[in-house]
């Protein structure tokens, strides 16, 4: 018997998993089940870790928004270690380095049990370092050690199982669906609560309430600068939102007849954001884990990658450039710090996007097959899977590359220009609720017309 199959028959069947569903689920239920997964994230994001000895350290602080979960809540480390388990196997998979026939069943399912393993893996990695490196204070009980591990480990876990029931019963992604809820609910807060701020009793947190007062005084004000939001940054914020609007409904059409049926004519839409938020999420992902990473060797007295400030936040070193000014003054007075993040972060983001149609069955070829599938072809070609795919060729990668670099590029900018909920988080909101908009009219679709169904995917 083939290690992959020893693999496959005495790990991965054991690993926790969601049932696929025996019949395709009608729409209501599906959003029912999102729901309810929602609701469920949220109480155990506000269900604190039993065992905190002393003041909070959120090593996550500048990516928080994006990586979901509540710092000291069993949901601390948000979909870190998911989200890192796919990075690495999609960089393992994608330079060869360990093989998967993802054309096959068999292959998918070593895929996918693999990466639940690693995920599962960093579940435990990611706590111990969260909780040995003083988050959360620091204690001589081991015991107490051990079961505050346990608890976020758990957390993780359950985000991934969560994820998998979103995916498989519900609607969209569960990854998704808890950046877009974590990320509505700080924008609302910062945008438009009442409550005082702790620093100024006089201040309120909200943006809005606080300049609605200062105007109503006589005396706007505009920019509030240290860490209170402001008008400003409210402004940049509609327009991070206005923008992702505008570039998702940007495409190229490719015409398509149908082979079956003289005259029947339609389009295949090919999408400027080709491979949607994804390559941000895998980015600001790789430079959580990197700051992750930096804090171990801190810990243990080695500063090859940085150092790290009082207040836990990155002070030097690689970390330094891999964190992005967050405000317009901190971009005017260190921008050689914007423009290697910039650099590394567009880069990144290219790369990370190219590698996911790869992987997720959106390239040239397996459009091709899909599109000839369903008895589409190019209008003055004979029907030829080969001619699909050359056309395909001409548009997929180079419109997925640019895609990349746009969404990067407006990322970092939300980011400089100090946009609620972090830049990357408003980006990645935006996306996903057009993503779901658009996904919610394909099941409506389905739903009216069956026959539609396998060409909707």
């Amino acid at each position: 018997m083939a290690f992959s199959d020893v693999f496959e028959h005495s790990i991965i069947r054991f690993l926790p998993e969601v049932t696929i569903p025996k019949k395709r689920i009608n729409l209501k239920k599906r959003l029912i089940w999102s729901a309810l997964m929602l609701v469920i994230y949220f109480i155990l994001a506000e269900l604190p870790v039993y065992g905190i000895t002393g003041s909070q350290t959120d090593y996550f602080a500048g990516l928080r928004a994006i990586m979901a979960g509540e710092n000291g809540s069993i949901l601390t480390l948000g979909i870190g270690p998911v989200v890192t388990a796919g990075i690495i196997m999609q960089l393992l998979a994608g330079s060869d380095i360990i093989k998967f026939d993802l054309s096959s069943h068999k292959g998918k399912a070593m895929f996918q049990g693999t990466q639940k393993i690693l995920a599962i893996a960093l579940c435990f990695f990611e706590a111990a370092i969260w909780i040995l490196g003083g988050a959360f204070g620091r204690t001589d009980n081991t015991f107490l050690i051990v079961f505050m591990i346990l608890q976020l480990a758990i957390g993780g876990i359950l985000v991934l199982l969560m994820d998998e029931v979103v995916t498989k019963w519900g609607f969209g992604s569960g990854i998704s669906l808890f950046i877009a809820a974590n990320v509505s609910q700080r924008v609302i807060w910062e945008a438009f609560s009442f409550a005082k701020s702790p620093i100024n009793p006089d201040e309120f947190i909200g943006a809005v309430p606080a300049f609605i007062k200062s105007f109503i005084s006589g005396q706007p004000v505009w920019i509030r600068g240290g860490i209170l939001p402001d008008i400003i940054q409210v402004f940049f914020t509609i327009v991070v939102f206005l923008i992702v609007v505008y570039a998702e409904g940007m495409r190229l059409e490719i015409p398509l007849s149908y082979g079956k049926f003289r005259g029947a004519r339609g389009r295949y839409p090919i999408k400027f954001l080709y491979a949607s938020n994804i390559p941000v999420i895998l980015a600001a992902a790789l430079f959580a884990n990197v700051q992750l990473f930096a804090r171990i060797l801190v810990s243990r007295g080695i500063n090859w990658l940085g150092t790290f400030n009082e207040f836990g936040g990155p002070k030097s070193g690689l970390i330094y450039y891999l964190t992005p000014p967050h405000s317009i003054e901190v971009l005017i007075n260190e921008p050689i710090r914007a423009i290697i993040y910039l650099g590394i972060f567009i880069a990144l983001c290219a790369m990370f996007s190219v590698l996911w149609i790869d992987l997720t069955g959106m390239g040239p070829k397996e459009v091709a097959k899909k599109l000839q599938g369903s008895g589409m072809q190019i209008p003055g070609f004979r029907r030829d899977i080969r001619i699909l795919e050359k056309v395909l060729e001409r548009y997929i990668p180079p419109i997925t590359l640019m895609g990349g670099i746009f969404v990067g590029l407006l990322a970092a900018f939300a980011d400089f220009t100090g946009a609620l909920g972090t830049g990357t988080g408003i980006l990645l909101t935006v996306g996903i609720v057009y993503r779901m908009y658009e996904e919610l009219a394909k099941e409506q679709v389905s739903e009216l017309m069956p026959g539609m169904r396998q060409f909707l995917g």
